[in-house]
């Protein structure tokens, strides 16, 4: 097992070699990127954290995945995070997709056009955040 930097590394050097690309087209992904204290380029971070989005009609097999990028980055267990953006919310979104390290696309440009859609979602529904927040409080 490695470090988180090196994971990333270990993710970096597959995706030069075809490697990720092939695990990425037997997946159905659509995306990959590395996000979280990682992907903001912090010293010592605390975990690798992987997202993935993925065809809209794909039979997504979650654990599968999870445990091939485990095996390839050789980050395990609590020091690995994998995240199927599909399901989850325009925050998690845009922040997986908004400066973050994109190792994979299917087509140019795409990482780009759907951090910007979940960026506009995410700032079109801040303010019902804020009020299932106040909901919460009282």
């Amino acid at each position: 097992m490695v470090t988180p930097i090196e994971g990333l590394r270990r993710l970096e050097a597959a995706a030069e070699s075809g490697e990720l690309s092939a695990l990425c087209e037997r997946h159905g992904i659509r995306i990959v990127t590395v996000f979280g204290s990682i992907g903001r380029g912090e010293d010592n971070p605390r975990d690798l954290d992987v997202a993935v989005l993925t065809e809209q009609d794909n039979d997504f097999d979650l654990l599968q995945a999870r445990a091939d990028f485990e095996e390839l980055a050789d980050v395990h267990d609590d020091n690995f995070d994998f995240a199927h953006l599909n399901n989850g919310g325009p925050v998690i979104r845009e922040n997986a997709l908004i400066g973050s390290i994109g190792l994979y696309e299917a087509q140019p440009g795409e990482q780009l056009e759907r951090g910007t859609a979940a960026a506009m979602e995410r700032m079109d529904t801040d303010w019902l955040r804020r009020l299932n927040l106040k909901l919460l409080a009282r």
